[in-house]
């Protein structure tokens, strides 16, 4: 493991988490533990995790693959629209790619909640852009919208 890949593990694994229903769902995710995706921040309606750009994450391009950029910003989405302690799942979601990203990058997806709405605020809308790490490089800009079905 490198030593960056060992920073963010241990920071992740000192996070203040809002409750223990999106604490498990962190601890539990495979996908983003195949991935090599840590969560390095969480908050109410927000999150932020870390991803590097392996060299298994290449399309024929030589470039991250999209559905890799994908991946990052829908399990930061999952986190933050989960972060209040009631079960949400994904109700849409969509993303822009602005420009490539290389192996041994490191991309950043920050979900921030952008407004709950509908009958009992049981929906919500997330915008999660993906930068690079270091020059701060936007990747991709993801837009999902939650469905809560589980109980305040």
């Amino acid at each position: 493991m490198s030593e960056a890949s060992e920073e963010r593990r241990t920071a992740a694994a000192s996070l203040e988490f809002p409750n223990e229903h999106v604490r498990s769902m962190v601890a539990g995710d495979a996908t983003a533990r195949e991935m090599g995706a840590v969560c390095t921040a969480i908050g109410s309606g927000a999150a932020t995790v870390q991803m590097p750009v392996g060299s298994g994450m290449t399309n024929g391009h030589g470039t991250a693959h999209g559905g890799a950029i994908f991946t990052l910003a829908d399990i930061a989405f999952s986190y933050a629209c989960n972060s209040g302690g009631v079960l949400n799942v994904a109700a849409a979601a969509d993303i822009q790619y602005v420009a490539p990203a290389h192996t041994g990058d490191v991309l950043i997806a920050t979900a921030t909640e952008r407004m709950r709405y509908g009958k009992g605020d049981r929906s919500g809308l997330y915008d999660v852009p993906v930068t690079r790490q270091g020059d701060g490089a936007l990747i991709a800009i993801f837009t999902g919208r939650s469905a809560q079905i589980g109980a305040r």
